[in-house]
């Protein structure tokens, strides 16, 4: 079943008029740098309908970042997405209905002998995906967080479907402290107890990283990294995947206690609120990134959420006055 999401598409995409006359010497643009605008795919993971200021004036959903930047652009109020994350992820990144792609959330190490092609997780190997139309089309391709399309072979992992660099993780869920992968995490018990580690660079494990600050603050100063090394006369594709606001409900303390006036029982409005939050403050950094580097006239982001937000216990989300939520049927 498919989902409502929210989609928003966000920034100025000025390619033809800033990249001539006063506008290109005032901004120190060259000729025919603008002939194709940055593009930022943000994608939030278990966004709630009702859990942005553009849907909402309860005081538990503070979404500054957002509400501002929807005011200057576009809300698409009619998207739809598939219901749980790795189908919805897979159709995102190859541009295929789930149907043609994945309908279903198994985990990464799932594997069907009896078909080559399509027989493991995620996508099957014989599809193109967004990152390699990208890189054909002259764009540098960076990828930041949650994959959750496949990882059983070097061709099904980020870079073997066209990103040039990548931090970030490969399962549904990982410890936003940890980054192990804990049943709270992926709701099962693997065949190895649950012992691994879930955080990957471009060139593997990134084991410098894990357990040395909350995953999102490492996603957010990679994301941060890619565009300040980023050279402007080349096009960018940066694909952003938050883990945000996935379970675990999981997030700075600080974060926490700016929501203590949400009480009840069990208690995940509140940390979901917070979790909201900290995406919102994240996304605000990334865009100020993109205007100090110049780049933001020629960029168009992309916010959207992969499903419906969960409302089972223990997520806290909320799509009033829409019906169901991630996995309803």
């Amino acid at each position: 079943m498919l989902m409502r999401a929210t989609l928003l598409l966000l920034g100025c995409c000025a390619v033809a008029a800033a990249a001539h006359g006063k506008d290109a010497k005032q901004h120190g643009h060259r000729k025919g740098e603008y002939d194709k605008p940055h593009i930022m795919l943000m994608l939030a993971d278990d966004f709630g309908w009702t859990n942005i200021g553009l849907h909402t004036q309860d005081q538990e959903v503070q979404t500054p970042n957002m509400n501002s930047l929807a005011a200057s652009g576009v809300e698409l109020d009619r998207h739809y997405a598939y219901k749980i994350c790795s189908p919805s992820r897979c159709s995102l990144q190859s541009g295929r209905y789930p149907v043609n792609v994945n309908v279903v959330n198994v985990e990464p190490t799932v594997h069907n002998p009896s078909d080559p092609v399509g027989g493991y997780a995620g996508i099957p190997v014989n599809m193109t995906t967004i990152a390699w139309k990208m890189r054909s089309a002259g764009y540098r391709t960076y990828m930041t967080g949650k994959w959750d399309a496949g990882m059983a072979t070097p061709t099904h992992t980020p870079m073997g479907r066209g990103y040039e660099q990548w931090l970030g993780y490969y399962h549904h869920a990982n410890d936003y402290w940890t980054e192990g992968l804990p049943v709270t995490s992926t709701g099962t018990v693997d065949v190895c107890g649950n012992a691994y580690i879930d955080l990957w660079s471009t060139d593997g494990p990134a084991n410098t990283l894990n357990g040395t600050a909350y995953e999102e603050e490492l996603f957010t100063n990679h994301s941060l990294a890619m565009i300040k090394n980023h050279d402007p006369s080349e096009p960018m594709f940066l694909f952003h995947a938050f883990h945000l606001v996935h379970t675990p409900l999981e997030v700075p303390q600080s974060y926490l206690d700016a929501f203590d006036f949400i009480h009840g029982s069990p208690d995940q409005r509140r940390p979901y609120a917070a979790m909201v939050k900290y995406l919102d403050d994240a996304l605000g950094m990334l865009v100020e990134a993109v205007k100090d580097k110049g780049m933001w006239e020629n960029t168009l982001m992309v916010f959207v959420s992969d499903n419906g937000g969960p409302i089972y216990f223990p997520a806290g989300a909320n799509n009033y006055p829409l019906k169901g939520g991630k996995m309803s049927d």
